[in-house]
């Protein structure tokens, strides 16, 4: 897919430098083993690279745990409680993690949600919690590493490593969905182009060396989405310069 040279000539430049680029794939907004999920599930086990799945587990059936816990390269993750807004009408953006209600309300329904992904997934649940509309309010930060988190994924170059004492932060960095147009994919050309901005970004130290984050919510794809990612996946898998990094190396980078 020559609308992905960008990415090549930019892993290039790692490769000319030494370096290594680790990229890793979180999915948002899991809740049943629909059709798109399982074939994001075929497609992570088909070509090796680990899927990061944001469950909502308010909204989460019985029925998902058993396909993510055959696709050993599943890691499920917590993504808020219920997906639902709550913040008052005057406030811009939608917060199911806002301080608009009550700071022991929302940690309750976390602690809830951390319940029903351990029922779900066991062992196999990454402590990490991706917040809804990656909205989360600071003031809670402090509070994620005692119901159990120990990393916290929200968008854009994180400020830092950690977001909070025991609490690492690990963003996603490209998102294929374009949300103010009517929920469309971004193209193949524009998605290459924002891994190669953080990417290149990282080369140059003007932003923290974290692993670039391709962001997707499959139960939107149309077919040039799916393409898009299963093309972007294989030149970071043919590339001497690019690496996906699965759990383990999640949860060891800096």
């Amino acid at each position: 897919m020559k609308e992905l040279n960008g990415l090549r000539a930019e892993l290039d430049l790692w490769a000319e430098a030494d370096r290594v680029a680790t990229f890793w794939w979180r999915d948002d907004d899991a809740e049943a083993p629909d059709g798109p999920v399982m074939r994001m599930l075929d497609l992570s086990a088909k070509t090796g690279a680990p899927v990061f799945i944001a469950v909502v587990p308010d909204r989460a059936v019985d029925a998902l745990s058993q396909p993510m816990l055959d696709c050993a390269t599943a890691v499920p993750f917590q993504h808020g409680f219920a997906h639902q807004d709550h913040s008052p009408a005057d406030v811009k953006g939608k917060w199911e993690l806002g301080l608009h209600r009550p700071k022991g309300e929302i940690l309750d329904e976390l602690r809830r949600g951390w319940t029903r992904m351990t029922d779900l997934f066991g062992d196999r649940f990454q402590p990490m919690l991706g917040p809804p509309w990656n909205r989360i309010d600071p003031g809670l930060y402090d509070d994620l590493p005692g119901i159990g988190f120990e990393i916290l994924s929200t968008f854009a170059p994180r400020p830092a490593p950690m977001a909070a004492p025991g609490l690492r932060q690990v963003n996603g960095h490209c998102d294929i969905i374009s949300w103010k147009r009517d929920r469309s994919f971004i193209g193949a050309e524009k998605t290459a182009n924002r891994l190669v901005e953080h990417l290149a970004a990282r080369r140059a130290g003007q932003v923290e060396d974290e692993p670039t984050g391709l962001l997707t919510h499959v139960w939107i794809n149309d077919e040039p989405a799916w393409a898009a990612i299963e093309a972007v996946i294989g030149v970071v898998n043919a590339h001497p310069a690019g690496t996906w990094l699965d759990r383990d190396g999640i949860e060891s980078c800096s």
